[in-house]
């Protein structure tokens, strides 16, 4: 039984490893542009000009369709005198909002890649899924450290 258990303790950094890289592919898939925006960004004041729609489809578990509108916001900003617009990835069910003045932040070198300012939902979904993906890498890299390092221990014998 105990050997049985190193042997899992042993080798356990593997499906960790994969763990951390589904998490962290998922953050840098999601997320690497927003991060972008977040660390090295501008802000100003934009307006909300129009809305286009988006059909979003959901799968139920008997494999019937269904679909539904989802509006995604465009935003109309001016950056020294150049009027840039862009389109939210975030959308809603509604086209409330239109001529509303909102937060935007926007890259200085590249004003055409900017995003709604949400404040902390900005951060998701990708900032949880790499702050797992990176405490379980660290994990998986200790486990792979202790594999290829630490010797194998030798089964333990006890007299009867």
């Amino acid at each position: 039984m105990l050997t049985n258990r190193e042997k899992i303790f042993r080798y356990i950094f593997i499906p960790q490893l994969l763990a951390a890289a589904i998490f962290l592919s998922f953050a840098y898939g999601t997320g690497k542009v927003h991060a972008r925006l977040l660390f090295r960004s501008a802000r100003t004041q934009g307006t909300i000009v129009n809305f286009k729609p988006a059909l979003i489809s959901h799968r139920s578990s008997s494999g019937t369709s269904s679909y539904s509108t989802i509006y995604e916001p465009l935003i109309e900003f001016t950056v020294n005198d150049r009027v840039f617009r862009v389109q939210e990835w975030k959308g809603s069910e509604s086209r409330v909002g239109l001529g509303w003045s909102v937060p935007v932040i926007y890259d200085p070198a590249d004003p055409s890649v900017a995003m709604l300012d949400r404040g902390l939902w900005n951060w998701l979904p990708w900032a949880p899924c790499f702050a797992i993906g990176l405490v379980v890498g660290f994990a998986s890299l200790k486990g792979l450290f202790f594999f290829l390092f630490a010797p194998p221990s030798s089964p333990v014998f006890t007299r009867v």
